[in-house]
This record gives structure tokens, C-alpha cells and sequence, in this order.
């Protein structure tokens, strides 16, 4: 019978520790595609898709002014190319897009403000889900990606905010030391 010490064990767990990074790499670097990083990618692409079918609906209701109209429109115009980019995310890694729309819990709608206060829901659940996996993707540009879109969420939430005299648009969104 084989017995290893406690100094062998610990050897061996770090060199697994240390080769595992790599595999994946390898397997990334191959035209592979982290299993991760197409789950994050595919939720930030669902919630584009379902962010493109609020906006339109919502455009669609007739309940909204010209110039908010305006606004929603360039909104949806930006989810457009977000999932554009994401859509392209996936074939340049070989991988066909998932289809996928998140599901909305839409509120009813009878007002301009009913339709604004929905994308500043929507806008700030869009936020949250392009920011989480900006640390954690393993191809980094990926990660670009989500960062880049994330810049343009955080500004519709901003101007959402305004519009609905909600400031600031995160209240606990800066923590001092």
C-alpha cells in the first residue's frame, strides 16, 4: 500500500492549482470557448434581447411623448447593437448564439411614467448583468465587451434617474473608507 505525506499531498494539489489556469487557456487558445464565459455571455445576450422587445413594445403603446419617444428609440437602437455585439461574441468563437429571451415581469403600462419607471428596471437589471462577469471572463475580450456595453446601461440608467427624480441613480454606489 502507497501512502503519500502531507508535503507530497500538498505538492500535488498545488500543481494541479497551477496547471488547471492553464488547460483552460489551451482550451480557450484551441478556438475552444469557456463554458463560463458562454453562460455569461448568453445571459447578458438574453436580457439585450428581452431589453430590445420592452423598448419596442413600450414605443408601440402610444402612451409616451415625442421627445421621450426620442429617448426610448436611441435606447433601443444601443440594446440593437448590444446584442449585435454579443451575437458576433459567439461566432467568432465558432458557437451559434442561443436564442434565448430573458423573461420580464412587465407592469402595466398607462402612463409615460409607468413606461419610463420600467426601463429604469430594466436598464439597472441590465447593468448588474453586464458588469458581474467583467472580472471573471477568461478571454478578455469579452470582458471589453461587457465593459464597453456597461458604460452605455450605467448612462441610460443615469438619465432614467433624472427623468424620474431618482437621484442618485444608485444611492449606495459609493462607499467611503
Amino acid at each position: 500500500m502507497s501512502t503519500f505525506t502531507r508535503a507530497q499531498a500538498l505538492g500535488a494539489a498545488a500543481a494541479v492549482g497551477l496547471a488547471a489556469p492553464l488547460l483552460t487557456h489551451c482550451t480557450v487558445a484551441a478556438g475552444g470557448i469557456d463554458s463560463a464565459d458562454v453562460t455569461s455571455l448568453g445571459n447578458e445576450l438574453a436580457l439585450e434581447r428581452a431589453a430590445v422587445k420592452a423598448y419596442t413594445d413600450a414605443a408601440a403603446t402610444g402612451i409616451v411623448s415625442a421627445s421621450v419617444l426620442a429617448v426610448l428609440n436611441g435606447f433601443l437602437a444601443d440594446h440593437s447593437a448590444h446584442r449585435d455585439a454579443l451575437i458576433a461574441a459567439f461566432t467568432s468563437a465558432g458557437r451559434q448564439a442561443p436564442e434565448d429571451v430573458a423573461p420580464l415581469d412587465t407592469p402595466p403600462l398607462h402612463a409615460e411614467i409607468d413606461v419610463l419607471g420600467f426601463a429604469y428596471t430594466i436598464e439597472r437589471m441590465l447593468a448588474d448583468v453586464h458588469l458581474a462577469p467583467v472580472a471573471t471572463y477568461r478571454n478578455r475580450d469579452y470582458a471589453k465587451t461587457a465593459a464597453s456595453i456597461l458604460g452605455v446601461e450605467t448612462t441610460h440608467v443615469a438619465l432614467l434617474a433624472e427623468a424620474l427624480r431618482r437621484n442618485p441613480a444608485y444611492p449606495s454606489s459609493f462607499v467611503a473608507a
